[in-house]
């Protein structure tokens, strides 16, 4: 498979319209099949909901040995409202860039770990052990792709893992994990005009909020040296239905990005007794905590002999120094396989465009980072 091809492919995945909600990844799925069919290679198809299917791919070699996992998600987040320049899903070409939604998050990954897997199959080359592609559904809400993989065991076999998620082709070994409750005050309605009738769900809301900005809430870490501190952010609040009537319901959404000395079930149990001391204020105060997001964060030993690897390989054409990346990956559930693995993150693109208009790759990075894959199959799997 030539440079030449592999560009061709990428703008081929990137004009698929897998923009999660819905998703839609079947399509991507389908295109990654056909190109591995026509060079001999094993895939599976693991259906998720109706037109969402995750697909597995195998390169194996003469020998037993190692096995190499590589993944990339399908899915992409909304073009939002902004202008684009360029056409989301036109894969134009412009400048040595490749402009469309995914084609930084993360399509020209996925891209390039299905075309060093092509090239190591055209090569032949005498490999022990196996290189294996997860292409996932649904990385963008949740991960759920990664979790139905991993849960049916197909990632137990692994022992080591790369995630090709934008880093520019530096290494990366962690990155913060994602918890995002909900919190929902119930109160009772009542008619605008007669407040003390009703209980105001809203002015509970505001108790809890108040108690968590105000320093009640003791958000408690030990700062990472890749990933630094843990933070949260309060990003929605909604309640009420009208002006003249008493809200009898409001929720809150935080986003909240863990560092690997916290303990997510720690946290919810904070949360916890953050809204039963609100009670002290307003007695008759309920409300309910719900998760709509839990990933895990993830870091490997920077003393890893895959860490290692993949340094000595990036280090012949850059800089191979360990950083960590602030976004969850699809590492978030691979971590929680029966087997214990090293993950790296190592990808082609600039972390800045992604979920931005006129998001892009720089050609000349995706091309090397096909390159990296293959000269890391290559040592790991001597």
């Amino acid at each position: 498979m030539d440079q030449e091809q592999a560009v061709s492919f990428l703008k081929d995945i990137i004009q698929i319209k897998s923009v999660n909600p819905p998703g839609n990844e079947t399509a991507v799925a389908k295109k990654l099949k056909s190109l591995f069919d026509e060079y001999g290679i094993e895939t599976e198809l693991i259906e998720y909901d109706d037109n969402r299917a995750n697909l597995i791919a195998r390169v194996t070699g003469e020998q037993d040995g190692p096995v190499l996992g590589l993944t990339g998600h399908m899915d992409v987040v909304p073009i939002g409202e902004n202008e684009w320049e360029h056409d989301p899903f036109g894969a134009e070409e412009e400048n040595g860039k490749i402009y469309g939604r995914g084609a930084c998050d993360m399509k020209s990954g996925l891209a390039a770990c299905a075309s060093a897997m092509v090239s190591l199959k055209e090569e032949g080359l005498p490999i022990k052990g196996t290189v294996t592609l997860f292409a996932t559904v649904g990385e963008e809400t949740g991960a759920v792709g990664a979790r139905q993989l991993t849960e049916q065991g197909y990632a137990d076999s692994l022992d080591a893992l790369i995630i090709a998620e934008p880093t520019r082709n530096q290494v990366n070994i962690a990155h913060k994990g994602a918890l995002w409750p909900q919190i929902i005050t119930y109160g009772k309605t009542a008619h605008g005009s007669m407040p003390d009738k009703g209980i105001n769900a809203v002015i509970h809301m505001n108790e809890i909020i108040h108690r968590i900005a105000g320093g009640d809430w003791e958000w408690q870490y030990e700062e990472d040296e890749l990933l630094g501190g843990a933070t949260y952010s309060i990003d929605v609040i909604k309640g009420g239905s009208n002006t003249n009537v008493v809200p009898d319901q409001c929720f809150t959404n935080i986003d909240m990005r863990t560092v690997p000395s916290q303990d997510h079930n720690q946290i919810i149990e904070q949360m916890q007794q953050v809204i039963e001391a609100a009670k002290e204020k307003y007695p008759d105060l309920k409300a309910d905590i719900r998760i709509l997001n839990d990933q895990s964060p993830v870091k490997t030993s920077n003393d890893d002999s895959f860490v290692k690897l993949v340094q000595d390989v990036v280090k012949v054409d850059g800089s191979a120094e360990l950083g960590g990346i602030t976004a969850y990956t699809d590492g978030s559930q691979f971590k929680h396989a029966q087997k214990e693995f090293p993950i790296v993150i190592l990808g082609p693109g600039e972390t800045s465009t992604a979920h931005q208009p006129d998001e892009y790759v720089e050609i000349n990075k995706y091309l090397d980072s096909i390159h990296l894959y293959k000269e890391i199959a290559k040592k790991f799997l001597s």
